[in-house]
């Protein structure tokens, strides 16, 4: 085998780790959820837990905004995604 077949594998490997979305199969510690969440509203966090929700982990986070609403955010910790409330 020479150097450059096995730096092709390599070079593919790293490529694909670096496109983007690829980051969404990695789970989300809670500390990045509420990172995401202030740097989406902005504000300051009220609160943050880790629940459940079926069969699924999720993170809430409550920030109070800069105009004085409470906004709950939920977001998978797997992948990070954010999920709708269910209400609007």
């Amino acid at each position: 085998m020479t150097y450059s077949t096995r730096l092709l594998p390599k070079l593919l490997i790293c490529a694909l780790l670096l496109m983007p979305g690829l980051h969404a199969w990695a789970d989300i510690s809670l500390d990045q959820a509420v990172e995401q969440a202030k740097q989406r509203l902005g504000g300051r966090v009220i609160s943050a837990e880790t629940r459940e929700r079926d069969g699924k982990r999720v993170h809430n986070v409550r920030i109070l905004t800069n105009e004085g609403k409470v906004r709950r955010l939920r977001i998978n910790a797997e992948g990070g995604r954010r999920q709708h409330n269910g209400r609007r």
